[in-house]
């Protein structure tokens, strides 16, 4: 299944703070459009992996 997408203006990264791995400090991590909308893809052919594996075992 294949939606079509709409693309958005790129615009400046939004900041936001994210735990450092002492737990401690706060670190800024950008993560824009373009990073949301691959995460999103990732997640979408993640589910679609696991749906077919469900069905195969059904």
């Amino acid at each position: 299944m294949h939606v079509s997408k709409k693309r958005q203006p790129k615009t400046a990264p939004d900041i936001i703070s994210a735990p450092a791995e002492n737990g401690n400090v706060a670190v800024p991590v950008a993560f824009g459009y373009e990073d949301m909308l691959s995460e999103l893809e990732a997640i979408v052919a993640e589910a679609e992996i696991r749906l077919i594996q469900e069905t195969e075992l059904a």
